[in-house]
């Protein structure tokens, strides 16, 4: 199993010190890869050129549906073969005219995607559980082109099982968002290390490696010490979850 981190949780570090420093944090904390969220105003050859020097894979990236076509150029240079939707708005679920245009859209590119050898998957958070639901279910059921990245956070702030909701989705299944959950109040509180949190992250493991996913992806919203010292601890407690310690 490899480790990647998505860098939405570095945007900070981003804004401070740039592109560079953040994959210079997950390199020296010693993740195999990240998951992109935007390319930080860098060229495809200058970005593909900084994950040559700090020896890191572009395993992923989160793309909003209308910036995939213009994002091209990044995902062929860099060789990213999974494209995940990071969210849609509940309002496009349940609205019925929005829900067939985002499968039209779901479809379109697709078929833009696939010549490339490029999967297309969606991310969840909370809402698509909201009044009792299964959106993320009926999207996967309504979509069969399309993967999971499911995320074990959200999962559990909607009250699911996260353990659960892999196993029923394992077939589907791209890639986990491996997000640690504060005891109380999670949405605002910084996440404590993976493993040492209120998520059953050693069933979460265990559900990936039954599903024989090579790669897990690191995912926190709020840091409670500096970037660097919660990407190597939590890196070193997932790898003992994962059995690799």
């Amino acid at each position: 199993m490899k480790f990647a981190v998505q860098l939405y949780s570095l945007r900070e570090l981003a804004a401070r010190e740039g592109g560079e420093a953040v994959l210079r944090t997950v390199a020296e904390a010693g993740y195999d890869g990240v998951e992109f969220a935007g390319f930080y105003g860098l060229s495809p050859e200058q970005m593909r050129a900084l994950l040559a020097k700090y020896r890191l894979e572009a395993v992923s990236a989160h793309i909003g549906t209308a910036a995939v076509e213009e994002s091209l150029p990044y995902i062929d240079a860099l060789g990213i073969r999974s494209v995940v939707i990071p969210w849609r708005p509940v309002e496009d679920f349940d609205d019925p005219e929005r829900y067939a245009a985002f499968l039209r859209e779901i479809e379109r590119l697709h078929a833009l995607l696939a010549p490339r050898g490029v999967r297309l998957g969606y991310h969840n958070h909370a809402h698509e559980y909201s009044g009792g639901k299964d959106r993320f279910a009926k999207l996967l059921a309504d979509a069969p082109c399309l993967g999971a990245e499911p995320d074990v956070f959200w999962l559990h702030v909607a009250g699911k099982d996260p353990v659960a909701e892999l196993h029923a989705m394992e077939k589907r299944l791209m890639f986990v968002h491996i997000k640690e959950a504060a005891a109380s109040d999670p949405v605002h509180t910084p996440e404590p290390f993976v493993g040492e949190g209120a998520v059953n992250m050693r069933g979460v493991f265990s559900a990936v490696k039954e599903a024989g996913l090579p790669w897990v992806v690191l995912e926190a919203e709020h840091f409670a010490c500096s970037e660097g010292e919660y990407l190597s601890h939590s890196l070193k407690n997932m790898k003992r979850l994962a059995g690799q310690e």
